[in-house]
């Protein structure tokens, strides 16, 4: 008998265990804002757009809805910094409620993040609040 025979199965044994645990991922998590992005996403959109009936849709009250047409108008070459490729972090939850810092990449307005206040969760999020240092200052 060849002594290398225990060898390979020893292999063997660890890469099927080892591509188990990468398929299976029992300690998974999403990354924290993950389920935020693409509501984020679409309201972006619809400011850039300045689509007031998209707005109202993905909006819980009025605020956000008057701050996404003015930003919009005003510094539409700004917002589309965040059009497709944002970063968005959750940060206090208070309920039924997030607050998510949604940051462009590169380095204009890096250090001023739209900040995002939702109601609700993945595709039925609203934004109840929204306003940008980057957006709100100039």
């Amino acid at each position: 008998m060849n002594g290398r025979i225990p060898l390979y199965l020893t292999l063997l044994a660890a890469a099927f265990f080892g591509a188990a645990l990468l398929v299976s991922q029992p300690y998974s998590a999403d990354w924290p804002g993950r389920a935020y992005a693409k509501p984020a996403e679409r309201y972006v959109r619809a400011a850039l757009r300045r689509d007031s009936l998209a707005l109202t849709r993905l909006s819980a009250s009025v605020q956000p809805v008057t701050w996404a047409l003015a930003a919009g108008r005003a510094r539409p070459e700004s917002l589309r910094l965040w059009e497709h490729r944002a970063q968005a972090l959750t940060g206090e939850r208070a309920g039924d409620t997030a607050e998510v810092f949604l940051y462009p990449y590169g380095e204009v307005c890096e250090e001023a993040p739209i900040v995002l206040r939702f109601v609700g969760a993945g595709k039925d999020a609203k934004v109840l609040r929204a306003s940008s240092a980057c957006l709100d200052s100039r």
